[in-house]
């Protein structure tokens, strides 16, 4: 893949679900859009309408049944999954609404550790995890423990972990849906500083109408596709 800014572009995605039941839910029926490198854009719906399902398609977390998501000429629906594998560790960065974040480690081990497990040496991992943790103003709290953090920020350590390699596409998904407005505005203004300075594609579910004045664009999921405001 093309290390410069790539655009996202979905065409005509479906998925579906088993109920337990044995009836098929659609969830995602063909829902089509293209975010543009630098672009932050808001995906906004019902709770259950499929937000997250398209956030983990595009993310190349859950198979699709039909349909393309391109970042660039990358085709993450049809890759084997050693390539989706290598896609989301180098182009992809997640944010949830919860942190996920280890316990026991400490703030900048925490930001570190995809590059760690992506094998880059410990004096550069160190070093790109302080930076970002300085993006997101929290770099005098990196050798605290999570546990010591508060929610608002771990939640900013968290995205300075989904960042610090770098990713030219971020997936957001509420990450701003436990913490109070103050600290969700700045969520919200890390992010968009980081895909317009980078030009990265940013795309993030919420239902938070501030978050999503934020943003370039909003999209609206309904019955499983993308109506555009």
């Amino acid at each position: 893949m093309n290390s410069s800014s790539l655009s996202l572009v979905v065409r005509d995605v479906r998925k579906s679900f088993r109920t337990p039941q044995g009836e098929r839910l659609e969830v995602l029926r063909g829902a089509s859009f293209a975010v543009e490198a630098g672009e932050m854009v808001a995906v906004m719906g019902a709770s259950g309408a499929g937000k997250t399902t398209l956030l983990h398609v595009v993310g190349g977390l859950e198979e699709a049944d039909g349909g393309d998501c391109f970042l660039g000429d990358f085709n993450i629906t049809r890759a084997r999954s050693f390539e989706l594998a290598r896609f989301r560790n180098e182009q992809v960065g997640f944010v949830f609404q919860f942190h996920h974040l280890l316990p026991d480690l400490t703030a900048a081990e925490n930001v570190a550790l995809p590059l760690l497990i992506n094998r880059t040496p410990l004096k550069e991992a160190s070093k790109r995890a302080s930076l970002a943790l300085e993006r997101v103003r929290l770099l005098e709290r990196a050798e605290h423990r999570v546990a010591e953090l508060s929610g608002g920020e771990q939640q900013r350590v968290a995205v300075a972990r989904a960042l610090v390699r770098e990713p030219q596409l971020v997936l957001a998904d509420e990450p701003t849906g436990n913490l109070d407005t103050e600290v969700g505005d700045e969520i919200g203004a890390m992010l968009a500083s980081y895909c317009h300075e980078r030009g990265a594609a940013l795309l993030i579910a919420t239902h938070n109408q501030r978050l999503a004045a934020l943003c370039d664009r909003i999209l609206r999921l309904e019955h499983g596709r993308i109506e555009i405001n």
